[in-house]
């Protein structure tokens, strides 16, 4: 499993590099480069080494799970922000989709290998749906078909590649390292959960307009209505 894990990530990277060499464009006007954040990246990787470590049947009943999370996510992500519109500050921070990813996640692999699997059962699809909810929340294409698709086979990738090489590199070390990792994925979504609850910015609030000059009493637009009217600038 670390071999197909290895090839795998080395063959997407030469595929990413691939593209984006013979595109000629900025790394920054891909759509997909939302994705590269430490909010969206930690928990995809704690995702990838908790199924690492699950097996046979209880692997069997994760997978199905995973998938109707996603589904449920995106599909009734309208009642999940009808709920948290009313957490202080959630609506400014894309609904705190990513503390809540981090401690999902983070709380199964924190556990005793010896109860983890069923807590992994429970909190799988939840932590699925909090994940394809912020996919969509970040989609910077307002809503091109192409984004959502390649969006959630990346960030299947990025768990597969990971869950291929916690699985082959089974090692006392890796589940001490997994432990200290989850500790930090838990604290992370709560400080940064927290952080946003305690922000100022508790509402989407737009822009102001810009105030245009008031010449002449015309807003700006003076010399035009001269120009209608027959005058001359």
């Amino acid at each position: 499993m670390l071999g197909a894990g290895l090839v795998l990530t080395l063959a997407g990277l030469v595929a990413i590099l691939a593209v984006f060499a013979s595109s000629g464009r900025n790394w920054a006007d891909y759509p997909l480069a939302a994705l590269v954040t430490a909010e969206r990246l930690l928990p995809l990787f704690g995702l990838g080494l908790l199924l690492g470590e699950l097996r046979g049947r209880t692997m069997a009943l994760a997978l199905p799970l995973l998938v109707a999370g996603a589904v449920l996510g995106i599909f009734w992500r309208e009642v999940f922000f009808d709920r948290m519109a009313a957490v202080p500050g959630a609506g400014a921070h894309m609904f705190l989709t990513g503390p809540l990813a981090c401690v999902l996640i983070g709380l199964p692999l924190v556990l005793p290998r010896s109860i983890r699997r069923w807590f992994a059962l429970l909190l799988l699809a939840p932590a699925s749906a909090v994940l394809a909810i912020a996919t969509v929340l970040g989609d910077p294409t307002l809503h091109a078909r192409s984004y959502l698709p390649s969006a959630l086979a990346v960030q299947a990738f990025l768990v597969v590649v990971t869950a291929l090489v916690a699985a082959g590199l089974d090692r006392p070390w890796l589940a001490i390292g997994v432990r200290i990792f989850a500790s930090w994925l838990i604290a992370i979504g709560l400080l940064y959960g927290g952080a946003h609850l305690a922000s100022k910015r508790n509402a989407l609030v737009p822009p102001p307009f810009p105030a245009l000059p008031d010449i002449d009493g015309a807003q700006g637009f003076g010399p035009v209505l001269r120009q209608l009217d027959g005058g001359t600038n």
